[in-house]
């Protein structure tokens, strides 16, 4: 009998001279983007042709377009195929034998199977993966004139375990699944055709890995990729790093909420609570606050702030501390026009939602206690297990103990290049509720 099927686990101007491509200009022969394409000598390739058959009603989710398919669904009988490396690609049949798709299969990992493609025809190769890697430009390049953007987003883009951040011309890569590893030899000669592709950061570390029985070898870095190198969010632009920083190096999710804050008239006195590299009080700053204290437990965080903060010609103040224990101190001794709340994910999985609940409410009801009367409160949460409307209770119950009458303005999450999956819906997973505290 199918089980239930348990959810998985965050306009610019002028382009600068230095992207000379466009996706357009990529492909001038159409067969570089057929799967088809003949392989090349040599070039790395997969066959597929190892089948893995389903139970008897769990095609229904594939046919449906879903592109996982768990454990609990595979026949026992092609469960565990003898001599096949974890991630290698595969032919997914229903239990006729009827083919649904080509997916790359794990045997050690509830998502047993994640869909690659669709058509039975298709061979997984350069040519493929290159295919992949231009459709997903060409949908980047119609949202923002500058290159510097979330690049791939995994199942979105039909490359599930996959993450592409690119900053102009260099990439910062997250490989999650022992499929993507496996993938990898594909994926490095794919970007090697990619002229304006001078360096990447490939990361394997992350709890993930584990999930996926794969190794931590820390990271691949090729090419100019351990300079310093820059982001552009709209006028404002932010120096980062690739290599030993922060996930990727930036969160592209927050771009296009940031830059909303222009639309907010009074911003005031602006605390931005967990802020990394600055970005959010400097573009508060930059859209008219009066002045931004920026919180951040690391010290080389707050550094990269205030560089960052000089490079825009705005000035910030730095606190280094926990948050928490920083919001406790504040209270009774200072408010703000606006409070920024943007921790990293505090429920990370489905076991750690009481322990991450109640911090998500501690943290806002400390943070609403530091609002101005008729000031903001924007509350994010990058984590897919909290949904919405449990944020909207906290915002309420945050309002309440905080003697405030709760506005909503806006209700946001994840910018332009993480495009949601609409058959999954762990690919919409920020949420960001830009609201008013007024006095009762």
């Amino acid at each position: 009998m199918l089980g239930k099927c348990p959810g998985a686990t965050k306009c610019d101007s002028a382009v600068p001279a230095t992207f000379q491509q466009s996706a357009s200009e990529i492909v001038s022969d159409s067969n570089l983007v057929t799967p088809n394409t003949a392989i090349a000598a040599g070039e790395p390739h997969f066959s597929a042709a190892r089948l893995v058959q389903l139970r008897k009603g769990c095609e229904r989710r594939v046919l449906q377009g879903h592109a996982w398919v768990f454990s609990n669904e595979i026949a026992p009988g092609t469960a565990n195929p003898p001599g096949l490396i974890p991630g290698e690609p595969v032919r997914l049949v229903d239990y006729r034998g009827k083919f649904l798709a080509v997916a790359y299969y794990n045997p050690h990992s509830l998502i047993a199977a994640r869909i690659i493609g669709r058509n039975d025809s298709a061979a997984v190769n350069v040519a493929w993966m290159r295919g992949r890697l231009i459709e997903a430009l060409r949908y980047r390049e119609s949202l923002y004139a500058r290159p510097y953007y979330r690049w791939v987003y995994g199942e979105s883009d039909q490359l599930p375990g996959l993450i592409i951040d690119r900053f102009n011309d260099r990439l910062s890569i997250q490989i999650l699944t022992a499929g993507m590893y496996q993938l990898l030899p594909l994926l490095r000669t794919a970007l090697s055709t990619f002229d304006f592709v001078r360096g990447y950061v490939i990361d394997f570390e992350g709890t993930y890995r584990e999930q996926e029985h794969l190794p931590t070898t820390g990271a691949e870095v090729w090419g100019e990729a351990t300079d310093a190198t820059t982001v552009y969010e709209g006028d404002a632009h932010f120096e980062t790093q690739l290599v030993d920083n922060q996930k990727t190096g930036w969160y592209f999710d927050q771009r296009d909420n940031r830059q909303q804050l222009q639309r907010l008239r009074s911003l005031g006195n602006v605390l931005d609570l967990f802020c990394f590299a600055g970005a959010w009080g400097i573009q508060a700053m930059r859209s008219g606050a009066s002045s931004a204290l920026c919180v951040d437990r690391s010290e080389s965080a707050l550094n990269q702030a205030k560089r960052n903060a000089s490079l825009n010609q705005v000035t910030i103040d730095t606190q280094q501390a926990d948050v928490t224990p920083f919001l406790k101190s504040m209270i009774g001794t200072r408010t703000f026009d606006t409070v920024i709340l943007d921790p990293p994910a505090l429920i990370k999985k489905k076991k750690d939602f009481d322990a991450g609940l109640q911090s998500y409410y501690q943290l806002n009801r400390l943070a609403a206690k530091l609002v101005a009367p008729g000031g903001w409160l924007i509350s994010c949460s990058c984590s897919y297990h909290l949904p919405a409307t449990e944020l909207l209770t906290i915002l309420q119950h945050a309002g309440r103990s905080a003697g405030r009458h709760v506005r909503i303005a806006e209700v946001r999450g994840q910018s332009a290049d993480h495009p949601v999956h609409p058959a999954i819906p762990e690919t919409s997973y920020l949420k960001v509720f830009m609201t008013q505290l007024n006095n009762d």
